[in-house]
């Protein structure tokens, strides 16, 4: 078997649509089972049958754009069966100097008259309209190579830094220097859920003598590594004494939004502290009941719990003060904040960038094929005759329409000749 034979075989479309339904019966089977989604993705990117398809997808998609480029720069031997190869043709007598010349006029092929009969004409306007089409394809492919690439070298690590807190991340030292966060004094919290949303939430993050800015928005990139903030706390130096027990530490409290619940182990295990922010003010309008919170000086609600069963005793108290809890005392000192980070490392997340950017473009460019596309016009000798034909890539039936008309033409300008 000829290579063009075995690349027309691979980069077939109905290779293409045989290959696009295996995932689809895949995920078929497995919708049945739980958690079929996630089922799917690991079969599709982990399992060895599922990798089979999405390689042999990727090999079938570049061998299309391969055959299709061929096809259509191909410079085929004008001949006769060209013609008749094409969507429709008609004939003119190459004895008739009249009708030649009113061939090329109505069918031009950018050459004189006289040199129709002898030399096969073959002209194509829009042969690089597969362009876009090429261009969508290779973005696809990039992207659906990048996601089994990614699922198989992608690391993620998630880890809380504060202020002026250093750290090595995946071979990576950093410095937090600043985190800025608007923090109001003001936020309203209804019904039991609250929207907390990090917009103004900025990271300062320095390492290699160089400060990079990190946000809950889209990963900032750096070392080779990708970081973005997942969650912001409060950072609650505190000290606490009981009897012969003594705690001076600071603790990550995880209580934004409003309404969460964090807890503080003590060293002996049968005691512990929770923290849960504290409302400034209880509003109430008619059925609806809001909860005013002051989040840039933060009010708590600390309760000193025993695990096994014992007495609570719980307050409302501030930063920057020392409180009775029963008969332990607890001192807070000035709060900051922590944040939690994510860092990926993933290889192959820009050309995973690159590729639905390249797709998109793609399929914005397709719009262009509605009006670029390929068009033939091929004459050709045949004994006594000259054979002329058309194609259209698309739209045939205006194509069709529109030859008639010069066929028609063309055949009434010949009666007119012949009746002089």
């Amino acid at each position: 078997m000829s290579p063009r034979r075995v690349l027309d075989r691979i980069g077939s479309w109905w290779v293409t649509a045989l290959l696009l339904l295996a995932p689809a019966v895949a995920y078929l089977v497995l919708s049945f089972g739980r958690n079929p989604y996630p089922a799917w993705l690991n079969f599709l990117l982990h399992a060895p049958a599922g990798m089979a398809v999405v390689i042999a997808l990727i090999v079938n998609l570049i061998a299309a754009s391969v055959r299709v480029a061929l096809d259509r720069l191909r410079r085929p031997a004008v001949t006769a069966d060209l013609v008749r190869s094409l969507d429709i043709y008609t004939s003119v007598p190459l004895s008739d100097a009249q009708a030649l010349r009113r061939a090329a006029d109505l069918f031009p092929p950018d050459l004189p008259a006289d040199g129709i009969g002898t030399r096969g004409v073959r002209r194509v306007t829009g042969a690089w309209s597969f362009l876009p089409g090429t261009v969508l394809r290779a973005g696809i492919v990039l992207t659906i190579a990048s996601l089994l690439v990614s699922s198989h070298t992608r690391k993620i690590y998630e880890t809380s830094l504060r202020e002026g807190e250093r750290k090595d991340i995946l071979g990576s030292s950093v410095t937090v220097t600043k985190i800025n966060a608007a923090l109001p004094a003001d936020f309203l919290q209804v019904g039991e859920d609250s929207t907390f949303r990090l917009e103004d939430l900025s990271v300062r993050i320095a390492s290699g003598g160089r400060e990079h800015a990190v946000t809950p928005g889209f990963p900032s990139r750096f070392n080779g590594l990708f970081w973005r903030v997942r969650h912001l706390g409060i950072a609650q130096p505190l000290a606490f004494s009981m009897r012969d027990m003594r705690v001076d530490q600071t603790v990550d409290l995880n209580v934004l939004p409003p309404g969460r619940t964090d807890v503080v182990p003590l060293p002996r295990g049968d005691r512990f502290l929770t923290f849960s922010l504290d409302p400034e003010r209880i509003i109430t309008k008619g059925l609806m009941t809001g909860r005013q919170y002051d989040l840039a000086h933060p009010a708590y609600r600390v309760v000193l719990q025993a695990s096994a069963g014992g007495r609570s005793e719980g307050r409302r108290v501030r930063p920057g003060g020392r409180f009775e809890l029963g008969d332990a005392t607890l001192s807070l000192g000035t709060p900051g904040l922590f944040v939690r980070l994510q860092v990926v490392s993933d290889p192959a997340l820009l050309l995973l960038y690159a590729g639905i950017v390249i797709a998109l473009a793609g399929m914005a460019a397709m719009v262009s094929r509605f009006f670029w596309y390929e068009r033939e016009t091929v004459m050709a000798a045949e004994g006594a005759t000259l054979l002329i034909g058309w194609r259209d890539e698309f739209f045939k039936k205006w194509g069709f329409h529109r030859f008639q008309r010069r066929k028609e033409a063309l055949e009434q300008a010949r009666r007119e000749e012949s009746e002089r």
